[in-house]
């Protein structure tokens, strides 16, 4: 032992530390801190960075289906002028498309520049928007007419519509997957951040606290943060029931509306256009008798031709009201309706009815609903079930309508995920309408059946 190193000596060692222990403690206080901010900083660049991307992901799907949109109008505009009899008033969808579709191509070129690995998806889809809106074009100009094509596959301009909707979802589905392999990468990061800011923040607060103020601060953390996740779970519950009731009642209110404007469409046509159609068939007839026999043959083929397409016209005028609004349904009620839907499938299907003798008591807008549906899962049949077989049921079961169509064809897999669910979202949102239950049991290869069950309303009368 040196004489220096005594035992007094030690403590002053020790306290000489311990003086040290403060500003080590300070040093590293701060060192926390700035590492704390610079996360917080790093923190915030990510996150402006993936609202950024997802903003730009959001305008190239919102262009994406701005584009389909666009596309849909045009054609709906072409068959309403050509439906009118070349009506200039139902060209102005069409034309506006039109004008807005260079712009947005142009845009959405940028979207997908040379090198972009959708560069090839995206110029298919170009070529097809070209040859449709060719299409389109001729068909304006009366080179080429909307030919229907085969039965149950469209003519070209379908099937071009149909590539352009697959090629603008393949497109959006690409866009989304992208996106959220962004975000998922940004919660990634965001997560590590996090768990560093978290260690760093306890390391701050163990130099700052002790042991026991730690733990009794997060103990009332947590008991605020339970308080306030109830309350946020009560609020949030209650703005989500508050949103689904606003939709179920705007719902409501479009298909309401929708058939209010069918309704008014169909009285429109019957009143306005049949009276001019008959008008114009009563003319050609009393123009051809009155030519007598001095008129050669080729004129009064051309009159005879004029006035059988005069009463052509009549007749799809006449399909045309019964689709929109059907006059079984108004004048005899829903069985005589629903019989007569059956007896225009007895040509294609091997029909089994089960229908009441007597017509139900109920509203008509509970009738329209019900056939409506009835009407849907039929015109599903037709396009997608390959069936020979068709039952179709209507009874009275207590204080309940039950209405069920079912078939033999092919089936499918509800749960699937490729399955276009508006036709079913719609009936089921017109059962929901009036407190209902809706079903749907299918398989592939076992057939569908779509059954219905709702509370009977009495009609006006009947009270």
């Amino acid at each position: 032992m040196s004489p220096t190193d005594t035992p007094r000596s030690r403590p002053l060692d020790h306290l000489g530390s311990s003086r040290l222990w403060p500003w080590l403690l300070l040093a590293l206080g701060c060192l926390l801190v700035l590492s704390l901010l610079g996360l917080g900083r790093l923190h915030s660049q990510f996150g402006v960075q993936a609202m950024h991307s997802a903003q730009v992901y959001k305008e190239q799907i919102d262009r994406l289906d701005r584009l389909l949109a666009l596309q849909l109008d045009a054609e709906t505009s072409v068959r309403g002028y050509l439906l009118s009899g070349a009506k200039a008033v139902y060209l102005e969808p069409y034309d506006n498309s039109q004008r807005a579709l260079d712009p947005l191509l142009a845009a959405m070129d940028q979207d997908f520049p040379p090198g972009h690995p959708d560069r090839a998806e995206f110029d298919t889809l170009m070529q097809r928007i070209a040859a449709k809106r060719a299409l389109l074009a001729d068909t304006l100009h009366g080179r080429r007419a909307m030919d229907p094509g085969p039965p149950g596959q469209g003519g070209p301009g379908m099937q071009l519509m149909d590539g352009i909707r697959d090629g603008i979802a393949d497109l959006r589905a690409r866009l989304e997957t992208r996106n959220r392999q962004l975000v998922d990468e940004s919660i990634a990061r965001f997560n590590d951040i996090r768990h560093t800011v978290t260690l760093l923040a306890l390391g701050a607060l163990g130099l700052i606290v002790a042991l026991f103020a730690v733990q009794q601060r997060q103990a009332r953390l947590r008991a605020r943060i339970a308080d306030l996740l109830e309350h946020e779970n009560v609020v949030l519950e209650s703005t989500v029931a508050r949103r689904t009731r606003e939709l179920s009642d705007l719902a409501s209110y479009l298909t309401d509306t929708r058939e209010a404007e069918k309704a008014h469409l169909a009285r429109e046509l019957h009143d306005e256009l049949g009276a001019l159609l008959t008008a114009a068939r009563l003319d050609a007839g009393w123009l051809l008798r009155s030519l007598g026999s001095d008129v050669g043959p080729d004129i009064r083929a051309r009159f005879q031709r004029l006035i059988d397409t005069i009463g052509s016209g009549i007749m799809l005028k006449r399909r045309i009201i019964d689709d929109l609004r059907p006059p079984l349904l108004q004048g005899l009620g829903l069985v005589e309706a629903l019989r007569a839907l059956a007896d225009d499938l007895r040509g294609e299907f091997e029909l089994a009815l089960q229908l009441p003798d007597h017509d139900l008591s109920c509203p008509e807008e509970q009738s329209l609903a019900l056939f409506r549906i009835a009407q849907e899962a039929i015109t599903n049949i037709r396009k997608y079930a390959d069936a020979r077989r068709l039952e179709l049921g209507l009874t009275l079961d207590g204080p309940d309508i039950r209405l069920w169509i079912a078939d033999d064809g092919c089936g499918f897999d509800p749960a699937s995920p490729q399955l276009h669910r508006h036709g079913l979202a719609g009936m089921q949102h017109r059962v929901q309408m009036f407190r209902g239950e809706f079903t749907l049991d299918s398989a592939p290869g076992r057939g569908t059946r779509v059954a219905v069950r709702m509370p009977l309303r009495v009609a006006d009368g009947g009270r």
